[in-house]
């Protein structure tokens, strides 16, 4: 019946409403099919429930009977003690009686029923194997489609289903014959199909006791009748007025409803609604009133509204939802004015309260019947069924939805709006919780998530984006909290969205010129952000960390969010109320007293992460230094001194009570960081009171730069014990902070011999003596002394860090060497400072020629007394390269007094090398090991 009514009466409306009458009678008809499908859909839903109540209470009829199987198989045996043999005991009496020991398993049956006789012969097809149904299952769509007609069509009452089928077909050819020119008048006949649809009702009343299945499908067709009655009556033929056919379509929804619910079908209810919907479209004739459509919908959404009380047909809520907004929305869509406000808003009220009620009444059916059919609700309660998904979020957001488009004239009007769906949800989550905490728990919560996202949705609606930004970063924690207190993933999200929306809502309005940033509102708004995203970092941890992302990485992320609105906060304020040329002061001293602020908090609550935070001090200075840098800088300048202090100050307090929560990878980076930025600033500083003795650009400015970090080499390569903060990290400042302190003297050296010619107004150039070379002599000191007590700890062997000390040493002195040569000649016979003039000057090259033949003597002299052959053989090379130089380069100078000191100074300096340092003969591996260093290249001592 369900069939015939839906298929057929759909097909009839699409032919009638659609211009071309074939497609729209195929659309028609596929959408009484949607319609059935759903039905069957809940019908098979229901069922499958009742089937798990069924096997729930077989398992446990089976788990009794096991346990009285096992009870039988293997019968308790009461505890004994031993004893000593003694006379046998007197026999017992014959009734004496065993009485067996107490136990807690259940009662046992112990009389067996009547012993049934075997058959006389085996059923061979008691033995045949059930038929494979996967096959079926796995048919095709199309197969199976037309298995079910045909199991529709032959199973059951076929009788009555082809009845039925041709009983619409003939009435449709009779509407069809009354169109054609006949003398029988219109109205007979359309009053002879009205009355066998009246039969048809009152034969499946009649029977509905009798044959309750055959009398629904009467009943349906005869419903289906009056439908397709009154439709023609009023679009073919002009024989009602459309109030008069809209008042018969209510009547007959009416009819077919009020069937429905006397005689529990759903099928009835649904056709009902359905031509309810359909009745003001088929009689619309585009005049009409939206109060009276909007009061007629009313009627049928009480009607339902009745039903929901009595039935949980969660089909028929659907069909009223859909209906009443859908039509609903394509009104408004064609008609709606802001006129009509006052006359349209009553009813938008209405139709939401009546789906909210009519949702928690689907509800409040569903636990009433699980509550029945089942021992233990709480496993039907897990599933959530009782909860309709569409009606429960579909109402608020269409609701709001249509609200939105009502109230978009009127100032304030979506705020207030969903300011006050925030209001009725948590309310009414509220009062779920108080009537019903346990049964409703899944329907309390959605409530509440409801209440919280209008009220969230309400901000941005009535507020700017900087009240919007706070109340959200404020929400956001506030629900984060809340989740990670109640332990519920989904509130933790949300409230990680709502900070992160806060954030987005400030960017969005946010110009990131400079007078945007001057606005004097934009910088306390960062700021509770800020505070909003530490608080719930601090959730995490106090909270012992999330389900579903890494506790570290999730604190890490909020903690940097954090930090990143403060700063930004602080910057905006600086810049606002601070002058340009004491901006870098104040930022330095606002980062400086926002650490103090983090490392009080991380050491009252023990909080490592935070602590961890704590240490970005540092890099966040060393980036405002970076920034300041210009050539005549100094930290200094413009009360500078007072921010550099106050950092520093922070920077050893915060590592000194954080050193029991700080990790120790990140006490030691602060450490390092720490140490390089102090030594920067002192050397800035130095390097800045050393230009003031000269005008010019010389030496000085070189010696800045590299004599506290020179200090600093020789301090670490000195094995005396440094007090704190050496003494809490000694690797950390002995050999990581000092390593790239090494490389950089190194670099520096080499540039400065070649780039420095020695100038150091007011003091004059004296070779080795002067403010330069000294300072170039200071550090190499302590790069060699460095390197030879700690380039082993970098992960090299000893070997290879005594040699690698030597040959820079010796690379370096050779290089400080011949740039003296170079410097001697340029301040004493004023030879230009290019690598033209220098080179091309015989006296430069009579003096490297001496210069390097006397280095050439030390290292073959050395040589020999050490037993070095390989010191010996780089003299010897080095002699090699003069006598070349000779050669090719002095040689040329005709008749020029440095061309005869040259060959006479080198000539006697090679007679000297050849009487003392003669070759050293080999030695084996085994002499090479028992020969003692001397003092100069003895193995230092391990701190």
């Amino acid at each position: 019946m369900l069939w015939i009514c839906l298929l057929l009466g759909g097909a009839v409306l699409g032919y009638s409403l659609s211009y071309d009458e074939w497609q729209g009678m195929l659309v028609g008809a596929a959408c009484g099919w949607a319609v059935c499908a759903s039905v069957r859909l809940y019908s098979l839903r229901k069922r499958s429930f009742e089937q798990a109540q069924q096997l729930e209470t077989t398992r446990k009829t089976v788990e009794s009977l096991q346990q009285r199987l096992t009870l039988l198989e293997f019968p308790p045996v009461s505890n004994f003690q031993p004893v000593e043999p003694a006379q046998a005991p007197a026999p017992l009496p014959a009734d004496a009686v065993v009485v067996a020991a107490h136990t807690d398993g259940p009662e046992l049956i112990w009389d067996l029923p009547d012993e049934q006789p075997l058959p006389a012969k085996t059923d061979e097809s008691a033995w045949r194997p059930a038929p494979d149904t996967r096959d079926a299952a796995q048919a095709n769509p199309f197969d199976s489609t037309i298995t079910r007609a045909r199991n529709w069509l032959l199973g059951g009452n076929t009788v009555l289903r082809v009845g039925v089928v041709l009983l619409f077909l003939g009435l449709a050819f009779l509407l069809r014959y009354a169109t054609e020119g006949i003398v029988f008048p219109i109205e007979a006949r359309y009053a002879a199909v009205a009355g066998c649809a009246l039969g048809l009702l009152g034969l499946g009343w009649w029977l509905r006791h009798r044959n309750p299945q055959y009398a629904l499908m009467v009943q349906g067709a005869g419903v289906g009748v009056l439908y397709l009655t009154v439709f023609a009556a009023m679009k073919l033929h002009p024989l009602l007025e459309p109030s008069m056919g809209f008042t018969l379509l209510v009547a007959i929804t009416a009819f077919s409803t009020i069937l429905a619910v006397t005689q529990n079908a759903l099928a009835l209810a649904c056709a009902g609604a359905l031509g309810g919907f359909a009745a003001p479209l088929l009689a619309s004739t585009g005049q009409g009133s939206h109060v009276a459509l909007f009061s007629y919908f009313a009627l049928l959404n009480a009607g339902i509204f009745a039903i929901a009380w009595f039935k949980a047909w969660r089909v028929l809520n659907l069909i009223g939802f859909f209906g009443t907004f859908g039509i609903g929305f394509a009104w408004g869509i064609n008609s709606y004015t802001p006129a009509m406000f006052w006359s349209t808003e009553p009813f938008l009220i209405l139709f939401f309260l009546m789906y909210l009620a009519i949702g928690l009444m689907f509800a409040r059916r569903k636990l009433q019947e699980t509550g029945s059919a089942s021992d233990d609700p709480a496993i039907q309660l897990r599933k959530g069924d009782y909860v309709d998904g569409t009606l429960l979020f579909g109402t608020p957001i269409v609701g709001f939805g249509l609200q939105y488009a009502l109230v978009e004239h009127l100032q304030f009007g979506a705020a207030f709006s969903a300011l006050a769906l925030g209001a009725i949800y948590l309310g009414l989550g509220r009062l779920l919780a108080l009537r019903a905490p346990g049964q409703a728990a899944l329907l309390m919560e959605t409530c509440l998530a409801l209440g919280v996202v209008f009220a969230t949705l309400a901000i941005p609606l009535g507020l700017g984006s900087q009240w919007t930004t706070c109340a959200w970063a404020v929400e956001g924690a506030a629900v984060f909290w809340l989740g990670m207190r109640q332990e519920r993933l989904l509130a933790r999200g949300f409230g990680l969205l709502l900070q992160i929306g806060a954030g987005a809502a400030l960017l969005n309005q946010l110009d990131l010129s400079y007078s945007a940033l001057l606005d004097h509102g934009d910088y306390w708004t960062p700021m509770v952000m800020a505070i909003a995203a530490l608080i719930s970092a601090w959730c995490i941890h106090r909270f012992n960390g999330l389900t579903r992302l890494d506790p570290k990485l999730a604190t890490a992320l909020l903690l940097t969010w954090g930090a990143a609105w403060w700063a930004f906060s602080l910057i905006c304020s600086v810049l606002l109320f601070v002058p340009e040329v004491f901006q870098p002061t104040w930022l330095l001293i606002a980062a400086a007293v926002s650490v103090a602020l983090w490392a009080t908090v991380a050491l009252r609550l023990q909080w490592p992460d935070l602590a961890v935070l704590c240490t970005a001090l540092m890099p966040v200075a060393s980036l405002l230094l970076i920034g300041s840098l210009r050539f005549d800088y100094h930290p200094a300048e413009h009360w500078g001194w007072l921010g550099w202090l106050a950092v520093i100050a922070v920077h050893l307090l915060t590592l000194r009570k954080l050193a029991p929560v700080l990790p120790r990878m990140a006490g030691g980076l602060a450490h390092i960081l720490g140490c390089w930025l102090v030594i920067a600033l002192l050397a800035l500083e130095l390097r800045m009171g050393l230009m003031q003795l000269s005008e010019q650009h010389n030496a000085w400015r070189w010696l800045g730069w590299a004599l506290l970090p020179s200090l600093y080499l020789l301090a670490m390569a000195h094995p005396r014990s440094w007090p704190w903060p050496i003494s809490a990290q000694p690797r950390e400042y002995r050999v990581w902070a000092a390593a790239p302190m090494a490389v950089l003297m190194l670099a520096w050296f080499w540039l400065a011999n070649i780039f420095s010619d020695g100038a150091a107004a007011p003091l004059p150039y004296v070779p080795l003596l002067n403010p330069l070379e000294l300072g170039l002599l200071f550090a190499l000191a302590g790069i060699c002394l460095w390197m030879q007590r700690y380039l082993a700890q970098l992960g090299f062997s000893e070997a290879v860090a005594q040699r690698s000390a030597q040959l820079v040493v010796g690379a370096s002195l050779f290089v400080l060497v011949t740039a003296m040569v170079m410097r001697t000649a340029h301040h004493w016979n004023d030879v230009p400072w290019d690598a033209d003039h220098l080179l091309a000057s015989m006296q430069v090259q009579a003096g490297l020629s001496i210069v390097w033949t006397l280095m050439a003597l030390a290292l073959m002299i050395g040589g020999h007394l050490r037993r070095r052959r390989e010191m010996w053989i780089a003299g010897a090379a080095l002699i090699a390269v003069v006598v070349a130089k000779l050669f090719f380069v002095e040689l040329s100078d005709r008749g020029s007094m440095a061309r005869i000191v040259s060959f006479i100074g080198v000539g006697m300096l090679l007679l000297v090398v050849g009487y003392f340092a003669p070759l050293p003969p080999k030695q084996s591996d085994r002499e090479v090991r028992n020969e003692p260093d001397l003092p100069s290249a003895a193995e230092p001592r391990q701190p």
